[in-house]
């Protein structure tokens, strides 16, 4: 009687549990992909294959890119209007009173912006004065500062205030530019300097001809600090400054070369055959780049910061005849005074 009971119950647990496996659907694995439709099948049995347009596919869905060919790759990149060798002249300003050009010694030009103001410094040298020009919103003034000789070169040492030596006179003097010229005061110096620049807080360097010429690093007192080794130079006409060193123009080795601040040498360029330097060499600096007119070979020259041929950014084809004094602007307008002439602004790329 038992046996008969154990069987049936038996036989119900079997079946209930086949009825509910029926029922259940199946636990995923971790290797099952949910969602993931099988291909469809033929009468056969056989898979079909999606009919895919491989040339469509790559045009729709990705970019084909051709590697260059030689030609592409030798192709120049595009050029601006104004090709690099080339500058745009873009004014004349012919000798008025607050602008006079004209020597036939050293002429150098500084321009600034000063309360919204561009101010053209030049010198006069018929006049022995310093002359600004100002512009201002479409309207022009003049300011004269009278002096016992004419100014050599320029060189701002704060805003709105201007250094400039005095061509044969053992002195440098200090002016303020805007509202208009005020002499501040006036230093004495050991040496006659041709060309001075702002080196440092409380420091210049000035270049000098006198002898066999100098290369000195003075205070703001005229005291001299330090000079040069004259082994490297013989004609320092022009100097400027550049991240803290000094750029000098010799005009007797017709090079170029840079100097630290102590005096060490860092390099000379001095161009060889068609494209030596003929005479007088005025030197400046501008947005990583180092400028030189060459005054009998009528050309301003460009360098990079470490002495590296680039360019010649003006020649006689420009119009240029015996470039003196240079000034670049922050919005690439080369200034330069012409010698016994105007003074020619171009639009450098």
């Amino acid at each position: 009687m038992s046996g008969r009971r154990t069987s049936n119950r038996l036989k119900t647990l079997r079946s209930s549990s086949v009825k509910s496996k029926e029922k259940s659907p199946a636990k995923s694995t971790p290797y099952s992909r949910p969602g993931r439709k099988c291909a469809s099948k033929d009468s056969k049995g056989k898979a079909k294959k999606k009919s895919t347009d491989t040339k469509q596919k790559k045009t729709s869905n990705s970019t084909e890119r051709k590697p260059p060919s030689k030609k592409s790759r030798d192709q120049s990149p595009i050029q601006p209007l104004v090709a690099p060798a080339r500058s745009e002249l873009v004014e004349v300003i012919e000798n008025t009173p607050g602008c006079r050009s004209g020597s036939k010694i050293m002429l150098d030009i500084l321009v600034m912006t000063l309360e919204g103001s561009t101010v053209i410094l030049t010198s006069d040298t018929k006049n022995k004065s310093v002359n600004a020009l100002y512009r201002e919103r479409g309207e022009e003034r003049t300011s004269t500062l009278p002096m016992k000789e004419f100014a050599t070169n320029f060189t701002e040492i704060e805003e709105n205030l201007v250094a400039a030596g005095v061509w044969c006179q053992f002195k440098i003097v200090f002016f303020k530019v805007f509202p208009d010229l005020d002499l501040q005061r006036t230093i004495d110096t050991k040496m006659r300097y041709s060309s001075i620049a702002f080196l440092s807080p409380g420091t210049l360097v000035g270049g000098h001809v006198m002898g066999s010429g100098g290369v000195d690093v003075l205070d703001m007192s005229g005291n001299i600090l330090r000079t040069f080794d004259g082994r490297h130079y013989s004609g320092p006409y022009s100097v400027c400054t550049y991240n803290g060193n000094c750029i000098v123009g010799d005009a007797k080795n017709l090079a170029i070369m840079c100097f630290n601040d102590r005096g060490d040498l860092l390099f000379t360029f001095k161009p060889r055959a068609n494209k030596k330097f003929v005479g007088f060499l005025t030197v400046t600096s501008h947005g990583g780049y180092i400028y030189a007119s060459d005054r009998e070979g009528q050309r301003v020259v460009q360098l990079t910061s470490d002495g590296k041929y680039v360019r010649d950014v003006l020649t006689r084809e420009d119009g240029i005849k015996e470039p003196q004094g240079i000034c670049i602007t922050d919005d690439n307008l080369l200034y330069v005074s012409v010698l016994n002439s105007y003074i020619r602004v171009y639009r450098i790329g």
